[in-house]
Formats: C-alpha cells, structure tokens, sequence
C-alpha cells in the first residue's frame, strides 16, 4: 500500500515542474545522433516493422523516418536487447520499430506480466514482512518522478511495480520527500528505508570520486539499474568549444552544472578543479540562463530535461549539442549499508524488476510515460 505527501521534510531545494514536458522527447530525438559505423544513404523504414540498420543510419533518423513516437529514447528503449549502449548502432543489427500505439511488432500495446511457474524460486522476504518498507522519492523530475504525472512517474511506477511483483505480501509506503537534498542522509539514519531516482558512480574506482560522490559507494548498497540516461555536453554555436572531440578539450572552460546534480561523471574523466571552473547554480535554468549571458562556457546535465530546457528558453537553434562527449549514467534504489531491514528487501526490489523486463511491462511503462510528455 502506498501513500503520497509533499513536503514530509523542509525543501532545501525542489526542482521546478513548470518546465512541463511537451515536445521533450521530440526534441530529443531531433537532436540526437548516433551513427551507424559507415555512412551512405539511409534507408526507409516503417513503423511496427523489424528494421535491419544500414550504414549511415542513426536512432534519431529511423525513429524520425518511422514516424515513431516517443522518438529516439523510445526506440533504445524498445531495443535494450540488441542496443547495449544508446552511443552507438551497427551495420545488420535488427531493431524492432514500435508501432502507432507504442507497442512493439507483433505484441499487444500492453504486453502481459509472465505468470510465475510452480517452479518458480520462492519470492524474496525479509524477517518482518508486516513492517512497512519506507520508500521515498521526491517531485519535479519529470517523466520519472513527479506527483503530478499519472503513478507518480516512470521510476516510481517501475518502483511500485517490482514491490509487487517481486513479493505483494511484503508492506510498503512510498511518500514523496520532496528535500532532495535530504534523502541520503535521511536513508543513513534509518529514518527512511529506499531512496531513489539516484544515480551510482564507478564505484570500482573509489580513487577517482570527490568526497560527496564516494559517499554513495562507500555509505549505501542499491537495487539494480531501473533506467539508463544520457547526460550531454552544450555550448553555444560558434564558441571556442563548439568542437570539442573529447573533455580534455574543455579544460580551462566555465562549466555549469546545477547544485544537486552528480558531479562523479566529472570526476572520472578529469574535469574538475582547476582543470575547469565548475559553476554551480541552484536550477538547471540557472544554467541555461549563464550560458546565454556568457558566464558559462559549456552546461552539463541530464539530456532529457537539458533539451526540454533549451527548447522552452527559445534557444535550439542556438546551442550546440557536444556528442562525443556524451555519457551514460543508472538509476537506482539507494539504502544505508547498516540498515539491515533495507537491505533484506533489496531482492524483493531486483526480483520484482527483472520479472518487469521479462514480461515486457517494464518497456510498456517506459512507453506509457514518454507517450505521456509528447501528448502533454
């Protein structure tokens, strides 16, 4: 059972919803380019349809030739299996390209949860299964945690999805805590049990991570990877940066990324202190505000609600996008190494969202909530 309230903590920090969400993934999808390893004439390609992909191709390219909505992330997404990583496509690798309705070809829009076998493992439990979990997140990163979208979001939907799957007899109350600033120390102390959306460093190079990044590793256990997002590089056309090919390039530049964002992909390749200056601001606006005014070189963050930003401060055909300087990062359910009740129920969580992905409702939820930004 599951319970919503908005301000369970004092917000330090709360980021805005008011960007909304319309026309995100489109832009997206327009601005991304992943290429296939060689290029000639790319090839059409229709929706619900098994695609083979041809030199010169790129996701954004078939998504936008198939007319597919949801555009690029939609179509990586519907192609996890074959795609391991979203920064690169080859040449004869067959994607299934969804249909109208976003459903994959030859599946119902809504592919149907595997039943278990009587063989099945016996579901995960931990020594009090009446205690309710305490699950929190917090609000205002649209499309995957935020109350004001239909189950709260893509991740929280996903959460709530693998607690009932992985064992519906284990109680729960997720809440939103909408401190994001709060949620690590607030898991710490025990007083909350699972943190997420939060994003995991390379943890097997403990030597590379600033003191607030190495905390996650050295601190908390996490749940499996729930979403992969690409986090992008921008400059304004023209700049000395424009063409940066790698982020040595970028050393001496004034980066801006926002305040309560991850600074571990930095981190790892080098680009931090004083080999940059890095600016802080409190929002992501901020950000975008500081590169129009030329007090910031080059901003950092979260593609997906980078391109939404660049979209609503009127400034596409002004900013330039950095591909090769393109990352992934994973979003996990964070807990306190030492709570010994949250780490119980970590394979309630890993068992639930591997049966998610198993029986294609984890891709449906997925589809559901990017269908959701581009209609609304």
């Amino acid at each position: 059972m599951a319970f919503r309230s908005s301000d369970l903590a004092p917000k330090l920090r709360e980021r805005s919803a008011a960007t909304g969400a319309t026309g995100l993934v489109a832009v997206v999808a327009a601005s991304v380019g992943i290429l296939a390893a060689t290029a000639q004439d790319a090839r059409a390609q229709e929706a619900c349809s098994i695609y083979s992909v041809a030199a010169g191709d790129t996701l954004s390219q078939i998504a936008s030739r198939a007319n597919v909505r949801g555009g690029f992330q939609l179509l990586f997404d519907a192609n996890r299996d074959v795609l391991t990583s979203p920064n690169r496509i080859e040449i004869g690798q067959q994607l299934q390209i969804p249909c109208a309705d976003g459903s994959l070809p030859g599946r119902g829009a809504a592919a149907p949860v595997v039943a278990a076998s009587a063989e099945a493992a016996p579901a995960p439990v931990t020594a009090t299964p009446d205690r309710a979990l305490r699950i929190a997140t917090a609000t205002g990163y649209a499309p995957f945690t935020d109350e004001d979208l239909p189950g709260g979001g893509m991740i929280t939907r996903m959460v709530e999805r693998s607690m009932e799957l992985g064992n519906p007899d284990q109680a729960y109350d997720l809440a939103f805590v909408n401190d994001w600033g709060s949620h690590f120390e607030l898991a710490e102390l025990g007083a909350l049990d699972m943190v997420f959306p939060w994003f995991k460093p390379d943890c097997d190079r403990l030597e590379n991570l600033g003191p607030a990044s190495a905390y996650r590793c050295t601190n908390f256990n996490h749940s499996d990877a729930f979403y992969e997002i690409l986090v992008d590089y921008y400059t304004l056309d023209g700049s000395e940066y424009a063409d940066a090919q790698s982020h040595e390039d970028l050393f001496g530049a004034r980066v801006c990324r926002p305040e309560a964002w991850f600074v571990f992909d930095m981190e790892a390749v080098e680009l931090v202190e004083p080999n940059i200056t890095l600016v802080q601001p409190v929002s992501q606006q901020d950000c975008i505000q500081l590169l129009r005014d030329g007090e910031a070189d080059v901003m950092t963050y979260d593609a997906l609600p980078a391109e939404e930003d660049i979209r609503e401060a009127g400034m596409v055909d002004q900013v330039t996008t950095l591909e090769p300087l393109r990352g992934t990062v994973t979003s996990h359910i964070f807990v306190g190494k030492d709570n010994a009740f949250a780490n119980e129920a970590l394979p309630i969580i890993n068992a639930g969202l591997e049966e998610l992905r198993l029986s294609g409702e984890w891709f449906t939820i997925v589809r559901e909530s990017i269908q959701e930004t581009v209609e609304n």
